[in-house]
């Protein structure tokens, strides 16, 4: 599944779009301190959360449950998830550039 086929709509409105609006807040708090780097956390808790049933599912459940995810996501859990996950910049913008790369690849 591409990463494309559900976080697009979660990183452009930074959460706003359908997550609890006590999540939103948080991530936004959080986004203005340390900027993308939270967004990106929260990303990785959410699918690490999900992770268990995500392994279950087929490839049209799997849509089917990102869609619905944000109905069912608690702001603590999710946010002390996230602020357990060790991402730095650097590694971020290490991804970036890869990410950036496969899309130059693709258009060849």
């Amino acid at each position: 599944i591409d990463i494309t086929m559900f976080a697009t709509q979660w990183l452009l409105t930074l959460y706003t779009s359908s997550f609890p609006w006590e999540l939103v807040t948080r991530v936004w708090d959080a986004f203005l301190a340390e900027g993308w780097k939270m967004v990106y956390r929260v990303m990785l808790a959410l699918l690490e959360q999900a992770s268990p049933q995500l392994l279950k599912l087929s490839f049209e459940d799997i849509l089917g449950f990102l869609r619905d995810l944000p109905l069912t996501v608690q702001a603590k859990p999710t946010l002390d998830a996230a602020f357990r996950i060790p991402l730095k910049r650097k590694i971020v913008h290490k991804f970036e550039l890869e990410w950036l790369a496969k899309q130059k690849e693709k258009k060849w």
